[in-house]
């Protein structure tokens, strides 16, 4: 069950390498992904923010931060969550090589 656990989480891990990006370029992306222009990122904006950056499994990093950032649980990643959402992000080795 160990070697699967790992190769799972190894799977789920970002790319590295290169410096990693700014809080402010991070929180300017995910801003980019708000396509509909409501000032809150939806699952679906936030898979394709992930997927943007880099990640090796959007949908996974998009779920995990809807259950780390969104404190009122609609779903939603608001202008007021927003700060969780880029320590999430910038914690877990988005680089400018992504």
């Amino acid at each position: 069950m160990k070697i699967l656990q790992s190769n799972i989480f190894e799977l789920a891990s970002d790319p590295k390498g290169g410096a990693p990006l700014p809080e402010d370029q991070v929180r300017n992306t995910f801003k980019k992904f708000d396509t509909d222009n409501d000032n809150q990122l939806s699952f679906k904006e936030l898979t394709k923010a992930f997927q943007f950056l880099g990640s090796r499994i959007p949908v996974y990093r998009a779920d995990r931060i809807l259950l780390h950032a969104d404190a009122n649980n609609d779903r939603f990643v608001s202008e007021e969550e927003m700060n969780k959402l880029v320590k999430y992000a910038a914690g877990h080795g988005f680089t400018d090589s992504a």
